[in-house]
């Protein structure tokens, strides 16, 4: 959306907050107080505009601004179920998603047109705008498919703007290309930690191995481990770009030279390798769900086998397992609802029965290590 928080309508807000969330009387009060008498002024090169007040718009840098956007536009969800689509919104922006085989493309644009249509009418009593420029289209599907859909006309259209569909799109960070190979991310990913590496070898002669091996991890490792539950599954050969990043920030930290052998250098630094590292993820994601601490939308993609009434008598319903379902292709072996209960399964069951989200990870950590060094 164009400038989504500073189009907030104060008096909107209040409206909804007391109509959807019924706030009232000194609660409703508080966020009246809150949002009124606000001003502003402008600092540019030290000179400092006139004060202005300001009736809309909610603070984007404050832990209460976002809070309010969201309650703000929370009801545009009862809009696309009566489409089918599927939904997925991250603050000011909203993501649609509807599956349907190559022969009804033309059917699916026809829904996603109508549905962002009824987006539009939404917005416009909440002086909201949908940024057309910023807005991506993408179809996700195996290379023979997509090939199918070169010479079809895939776009949709938002106002005067058509949006014509992308190879990539990139989402909270996560570059997708059109076929999930996720080569384009991995490259960008590697690149971006290679840069870090290099600044940070600028100066390491004036650190100590404490101090480089912090650094790594600010800088490098929390580029490493975003999302990277999303790589299960991948190629080798693809993962192994990823592991060299890692090999190079040991080589780093350790000081070594390039021919050193590098897996005595991640046993010493007891850094898990980038292959466990994705399979730590998906358990942790698992154990969120096993101890109900997860968000709905994900706890909806995985069932236990015990829950599951056409199993009584199997003996893994008397176990803390969970469904791993049936699959056509390999390519399915990387969806969650699979590659995540095939990492929770294969773990040795006193680590299942761990309810402490720290006391999980250590022993998660040390399991996985002593596989990757010990075994």
């Amino acid at each position: 959306m164009s400038a989504a928080f500073d189009t907030v309508d104060h008096d909107v807000l209040l409206t909804v907050l007391n109509r959807r969330f019924a706030l009232d009387d000194n609660a409703l009060s508080w966020f009246r107080s809150y949002l009124t008498n606000r001003t502003q002024t402008f600092s540019y090169s030290g000179n400092q505009s006139d004060t202005f007040p300001f009736e809309c718009s909610v603070p984007q840098g404050t832990i209460l601004g976002p809070v309010e956007f969201i309650a703000y536009t929370e009801d545009v969800t009862d809009i696309f179920p009566p489409h089918q689509v599927r939904y997925h919104m991250y603050a000011d922006d909203i993501q649609l998603y509807y599956s349907v085989s190559v022969n009804d493309v033309q059917a699916a644009r026809v829904v996603l047109q109508s549905c962002v249509n009824d987006v539009v009418n939404w917005c416009a009593p909440r002086r909201l705008q949908l940024n057309g420029d910023k807005t991506e289209l993408a179809w996700f599907g195996s290379h023979a498919k997509l090939t199918k859909l070169a010479q079809s006309d895939c776009s949709i259209t938002i106002g005067n703007v058509t949006i014509k569909p992308s190879s990539v799109v990139r989402n909270l960070g996560v570059w997708l290309d059109s076929e999930l190979t996720l080569k384009l991310h991995v490259a960008k990913l590697a690149n971006s930690c290679y840069f870090q590496l290099r600044r940070i070898r600028q100066i390491r002669r004036c650190l100590g191995q404490d101090a480089a091996m912090q650094l790594v991890s600010a800088f490098v490792f929390s580029r490493l481990d975003y999302c990277n539950s999303i790589l299960a599954g991948l190629p080798k050969s693809t993962v192994a770009t990823l592991q060299h990043v890692q090999n190079a920030a040991a080589r780093l930290v350790l000081d070594l030279q390039p021919r050193d052998h590098i897996t005595h250098a991640l046993y010493q630094l007891h850094w898990l390798p980038v292959s466990f590292r994705i399979q730590f993820k998906l358990c942790l994601l698992m154990h969120h769900i096993h101890t109900r601490r997860s968000p709905a939308y994900m706890a909806d993609t995985v069932k236990l086998v015990s829950d599951n009434s056409s199993r009584p008598g199997l003996r893994s319903a008397s176990t803390c397992q969970y469904i791993k379902p049936r699959l056509r292709t390999v390519m399915d072996e990387r969806a969650y609802c699979y590659a995540g209960p095939n990492a929770w399964n294969s773990l040795p069951p006193t680590l299942h029965t761990i309810d402490c989200t720290d006391t999980f990870k250590r022993q998660l950590k040390t399991h996985y290590f002593n596989i990757a060094f010990l075994s």
